[in-house]
């Protein structure tokens, strides 16, 4: 079974990109609009362009939103873009993404956003599953998740960590056999530590 390497995104492995079929190309050329948020968990830099920890509002043109999270990541990752691209600062805390040599213009933005209140429980951003997916009996649709954290008494339970373990789920225990000492809800989409529901988190998918 093929596993995605989803994330709201954090500096996971790379995501390969693989070649697409010249239909699909031609479907992901005339896509372009909002595609949700993605989250840097550390501070990071791409070519020498700045990437604060914190979510960031994805917009793209001439490509879909699984491609813009995959370059995404991949730029992340390496620490520095593809041959054949170019990122540029542009105002209002926003980096712009180009694939040289398109026309019409392949690109994405990302815009740093701001964090909602600290005291709340529900994590910044997003995270994306890229293809529908399963931990066990647990079903997870394609789609943006918000990730809730039960309490804020769990000690070296985060957001940073929980982002980090619902991908470690996806990637590594489709079979629903989490890692000591992790157990699921499969009807409230939460996971929790020592049969604690309080120490743990849920997911929810958002939108479409």
């Amino acid at each position: 079974m093929n596993k995605s390497r989803s994330l709201l995104t954090l500096s996971l492995s790379v995501v390969a990109i693989a070649a697409l079929p010249a239909a699909a190309q031609a479907s992901a050329a005339s896509a372009s609009g909002a595609c949700g948020q993605f989250r840097v968990m550390h501070n990071d830099k791409i070519s020498g362009v700045s990437f604060p920890a914190g979510p960031y509002n994805m917009v793209n043109s001439g490509m879909s939103c699984a491609q813009t999270t995959k370059y995404f990541q991949q730029f992340l990752e390496a620490g520095k873009i593809s041959k054949g691209w170019q990122v540029k600062n542009l105002s209002g805390n926003r980096k712009r993404f180009t694939k040289l040599g398109t026309n019409p213009t392949v690109d994405f933005q990302a815009t740093a956003a701001s964090d909602p209140t600290p005291g709340g429980l529900t994590c910044p951003g997003t995270f994306r599953v890229l293809h529908n997916d399963r931990i066990g009996a647990m079903k997870l649709p394609a789609g943006s998740y918000t990730i809730k954290l039960a309490s804020h008494n769990t000690p070296g339970l985060n957001c940073k960590l929980a982002s980090n373990a619902f991908a470690y789920f996806l990637n590594n225990d489709w079979a629903g056999n989490l890692p000591h000492p992790w157990k699921m809800n499969v009807s409230a989409k939460s996971f929790y530590m020592n049969n604690t529901p309080s120490d743990g988190f849920s997911v929810k998918r958002v939108g479409s």
